[in-house]
């Protein structure tokens, strides 16, 4: 059964994908769990209300969703206690992204959150691939500051940065990589590159589609246990823990 590392949920102001419509495509595809996040403005702003929904959307599909909450680093103890409310609640993740939310991976504002999910043992995902405030090598730098932190690579740098990711993953090997976006081939490269228990599957619907994403690892993986890692022995690995820690 395939464990989706990245699902959006929710009314956004760019896009939208409900409740029923995830778990559709979900059962359509063979998708057993997905990891679910908060939409546009709720990632950037209202992350109370965008954290309430998603938790209380997982609470409803306990054997299906799990949650991923997320904070903005510029509210400060806001947004540590805000993260801290989301692990007690049952968050298995920390959502970040730059871009929306207007930092740099390394700014000394994001490492509470991360310190915050350190000691939680959650992952925290972070989106690349936006200049100048989500690169492959800032993700770097921040995973050897924090060596105990498992910090997730979302989308692999894609798209203009793809040459620094086999190097920036091999530089710390607490970052993981999410496929969602990527090529194909570049997938396969990465696994040749840093192996496939630190690749995770995901679809970042509903910015791609679901069976597509997918096809892009069952056609183009092709030893078994490569794509049994990526499909969902690694986020098995890295949610299901932090799914069950105090």
């Amino acid at each position: 059964m395939i464990f989706d590392a990245h699902c959006h949920l929710g009314q956004g102001c760019r896009y939208q994908v409900s409740t029923q419509t995830l778990l559709d495509l979900m059962d359509a595809n063979g998708v057993g769990q997905a990891v679910v996040v908060p939409v546009d403005q709720y990632i950037a702003v209202y992350n109370r209300e965008g954290n309430d929904f998603i938790l209380g959307e997982a609470r409803k599909h306990p054997a299906r969703l799990l949650p991923m909450v997320t904070a903005n680093p510029w509210f400060g103890e806001q947004a540590v206690a805000e993260a801290r409310r989301g692990f007690e609640a049952g968050a298995v993740g920390l959502k970040l992204h730059p871009g929306l939310q207007g930092f740099k991976i390394t700014d000394e504002i994001v490492f509470p959150l991360v310190e915050l999910a350190q000691a939680h043992n959650r992952p925290v995902y972070f989106h690349t691939g936006t200049p100048v405030t989500s690169m492959p090598f800032q993700l770097t730098e921040l995973a050897q500051r924090f060596p105990e932190a498992k910090l997730i690579m979302g989308h692999m740098g894609f798209s203009d940065f793809w040459n620094d990711v086999a190097d920036a993953a091999q530089a710390a090997s607490n970052i993981y990589l999410e496929t969602s976006g990527h090529w194909p081939s570049f997938v396969t490269d990465m696994v040749r590159a840093v192996g496939s228990q630190r690749i995770l599957f995901g679809s970042d619907v509903p910015m791609n589609l679901m069976d597509l994403e997918i096809e892009k690892i069952t056609r183009h993986v092709l030893d078994a246990n490569d794509r049994e890692n990526i499909l969902h022995r690694t986020a098995e690995a890295l949610f299901g823990k932090a799914a069950h820690a105090g």
